[in-house]
């Protein structure tokens, strides 16, 4: 559909205002030229005052009278006329000459015969009369004198009357003119009026026209709209399609692989012949590969719908490099080569990342850089980067084949490979490196390469990690089963192959497995036994993990509460965000892996090392320690060794006296001043004492010390007596095993 206006209906806002101001410049400026010049007319009439003329030589022609009564007057025997009036007289009169001479407008009046013969007459009595007015007393003694002037005046007298009579017609003439120009000024306003009248119907006309194209635009743009929002929706649909595909597709593919995964690994851990174990061996790399694959495409399909969210949390750098570089040392030895690994001592000991994405590419990097070396090194550094406070570098070096510029330029294109027989021979899916470019970018940083054909590779990677405290309780994985609880679980898992693989895994890492096979009877078994922690497939028939998690939720009972980890291979993105919603505790990602679950079960707080629950004393008992053959005194379980070694390096021995009698010595030390304030229920002072000892055991390393500060500082505002002496009985018993872990560490130190 066009829709483009044409004509006025083109025009934009700043054509209408300038055709407008045109308009009004044509038709305001004669309009205004008027009004000036009306008003020059008015101000010649007002300020100059034209009616003067007329006054100004009457008023002489008075005045001439006036002097002469006098004078006659003065020729009377019996006058009383003094000279002194007589020279009044005559000042007024003369000063009446100069108002006459240069009033307002004289141009109107002094060209003419009668202005011209009354001022020369009166200029002619002036200068005769002005040395006989000089001598006030010798006037009245010269009776000639007074006669000749008066003879004077009286011939002057008819010409002032002309110049009057002549001022009068001068002034008639000047209105007339006056009257003329504004009867034409008149009849070009109303001329102009006219034209703007018309040029106003022109425009309103115009925007009438203009109104009724936009409406019909905005018909049509209405139109467009709906077919956008149909073409939208069906987007959606089609995207929201996609979406499910994607859930499906992931959950049908990596399904089938935990149980294959699953298999292979508990296969291999039987007793193989060597021609058994490379099968087994070449099988579960076969899956590995193929699990790659499936996870690089799912990956690039999450990015192009936007979906792909990055869920930074504390991360520990060198921890997580020590681990890709553990797994890829293996690969490299295989091969003859020699990897190395180097950090700066500068480098930002926690950062806030998504480790599995950073994880994603040093695997991608230093994974391409092992697979196309077949001779020599390859080297990892990582650096900050300068001049970016939360900038981390990472380089990945290679004595690779290397590459040319047009395979450079096209490298991070997607499924591009060189046309190198090696290469091609090598393999890939030729997504690893567009995924791992689209992740930096994802993380405000990005990926160059350089590279010479026969001089290896250099792959630079800019990231931006936020540099971050450690958290509060880090965790300590342990893939030994003696060092957890025994727990008793409740499978819910449709697929028997996994079910095999869970009952399996459960039994080796110690736990007793309940198992179903959907979330309808998952709720059932909830409802007639008591469980520890739930294992819920995302995907199940009758009702799904998501459901079933919203069901027990809504239990009556203590089951309500239980820990529910949802085992899910859903790679789209808004899943984990809806499952917390519903009130899921954990996740663990399919094929699932002892070391997953592992983790899974103890960020719920199911695996940690602590004592059971003592029974609630009596009301005003005190605290007592535990006996010390009771206490795990464990070294590593309660203290972060590494830190506590660099800080007692770091300080003299009298220092770390002093430091650890804050901690432990009564009655001032923080564990004591915690313990009297939860003897006392102050929660706003029981909060302080907590996080004041948490800040001084995260310093010293003391792990159990600041996992307990940081509970009892989170659940201070609760006013529950009962357990704040459970908690302070948790605190007393951490402190005496962090202090016999502390004389361990000390005797086998010495040792």
């Amino acid at each position: 559909m066009n829709t483009r206006p044409t004509g006025l209906g083109s025009w934009r806002v700043g054509h209408w205002v300038a055709a407008i101001g045109a308009a009004l410049l044509v038709t305001l400026t004669p309009l205004s030229y008027i009004q000036w010049k009306q008003f020059n007319l008015m101000q010649d009439v007002a300020v100059n005052q034209i009616d003067s003329i007329m006054w100004q030589s009457y008023q002489l022609e008075r005045e001439l009278g006036h002097l002469a009564y006098a004078m006659h007057s003065s020729l009377d025997p019996e006058s009383t006329v003094e000279p002194d009036f007589l020279v009044e007289r005559y000042d007024v009169f003369v000063s009446r000459i100069a108002l006459v001479t240069d009033m307002p407008r004289s141009d109107l009046l002094n060209t003419t015969p009668a202005y011209l013969e009354a001022i020369r007459l009166v200029n002619a009595f002036v200068t005769d009369a002005d040395p006989v007015f000089a001598d006030p007393a010798g006037l009245l003694a010269q009776r000639s004198t007074r006669l000749a002037l008066i003879q004077t005046i009286e011939q002057t007298e008819p010409a002032l009357g002309e110049l009057t009579r002549e001022a009068n017609r001068a002034t008639a003439r000047f209105v007339d003119e006056r009257n003329i120009q504004l009867r034409e000024q008149g009849r070009l306003v109303i001329a102009l009026a006219g034209v703007q009248a018309g040029v106003l119907l022109l425009f309103v006309a115009l925007l009438v026209r203009h109104l009724r194209r936009q409406v019909v635009q905005y018909e049509n743009l209405q139109a467009i709209s709906r077919e956008l929002a149909v073409a939208r929706d069906e987007a959606e649909a089609a995207n929201h399609g996609k979406s499910v595909f994607l859930a499906n597709m992931s959950h049908e593919i990596r399904t089938p692989f935990q149980g294959v995964l699953g298999m292979l690994n508990l296969l291999d851990e039987t007793r193989l012949s060597g021609q058994q174990r490379d099968y087994v061996q070449t099988a579960r790399d076969s899956a590995q590969h193929l699990l790659g694959v499936l996870n690089d495409i799912l990956d690039v399909s999450t990015m192009e719908s936007g979906t792909l969210r990055l869920a930074p949390e504390p991360v520990r750098l060198r921890s997580l490099v020590q681990e890709v570089e553990g797994l890829m040392r293996a690969a490299a030895r295989e091969k003859g080569l020699t990897m190395q690994v180097d950090t700066a001592h500068d480098l930002p000991e926690w950062v806030m990342a998504d480790p599995t994405r950073v994880r994603q590419i040093l695997f991608n990097l230093l994974g391409n850089a092992v697979k196309f070396t077949s001779q020599g090194s390859v080297t990892a550094r990582l650096s900050r980067l300068d001049n970016t406070p939360a900038g981390v570098c990472i380089t990945v070096q290679d004595t690779g084949m290397g590459m040319d510029r047009a395979t450079v330029a096209q490298l991070f294109t997607r499924f591009y490979q060189a046309d190198n027989s090696v290469r091609r021979r090598i393999g890939g899916s030729g997504l690893g490196l567009e995924i791992s470019r689209n992740l930096a970018n994802m993380m405000g940083g990005s990926i160059e390469v350089h590279s010479e054909p026969g001089q290896g590779s250099l792959f630079t990677v800019h990231l931006i990690l936020p540099e971050t405290v450690a958290p509060a309780q880090a965790e300590h994985v342990s893939d030994q089963p003696g060092h957890t609880r025994r727990l008793r679980v409740l499978v819910a898992e449709d697929h028997p192959i996994n079910l095999k693989y869970m009952h399996i895994l459960l039994e080796r890492m110690g736990h007793e497995a309940v198992f179903c096979e959907n979330g309808q009877e998952a709720l059932q078994l909830l409802e007639r036994q008591s469980f520890d922690v739930v294992l819920l497939d995302y995907h199940m028939p009758v009702l799904d993990g998501m459901a079933t998690t919203e069901a027990i939720r809504a239990l009556e009972g203590p089951n309500k509460d239980i820990k529910v980890v949802l085992v899910t291979a859903d790679v789209v993105n808004d899943t984990r965000k809806k499952a917390l919603d519903v009130g899921v505790s954990e996740f663990a990602s399919k094929p699932l892996q002892a070391q997953d679950l592992q983790r899974a079960l103890q960020r719920c707080g199911l695996l940690d090392a602590a004592t059971a629950p003592a029974s609630d004393p009596a009301p005003g008992a005190e605290l007592a320690a535990p006996e010390p053959e009771e206490l795990n005194a464990s070294a590593a379980g309660l203290i972060d060794t590494e830190s506590y070694t660099e800080i007692v390096a770091m300080m003299p021995a009298d220092t770390m006296d002093e430091l650890l009698s804050t901690l432990f010595e009564p009655p001032e030390g923080s564990v004591h001043v915690l313990l009297a304030s939860l003897a006392a229920g102050d929660a706003d002072q029981i909060a302080y004492d907590a996080h004041k000892l948490k800040g001084t055991a995260m310093l010293l390393g003391f792990r159990a010390l600041v996992r307990t500060s940081a509970q009892i500082e989170r659940l201070a505002p609760e006013d529950n007596a009962a357990l704040r002496r459970e908690l302070g009985t948790q605190l007393l018993a951490d402190m005496t095993r962090t202090q016999l872990a502390l004389q361990q560490f000390a005797t086998a130190e010495q040792a």
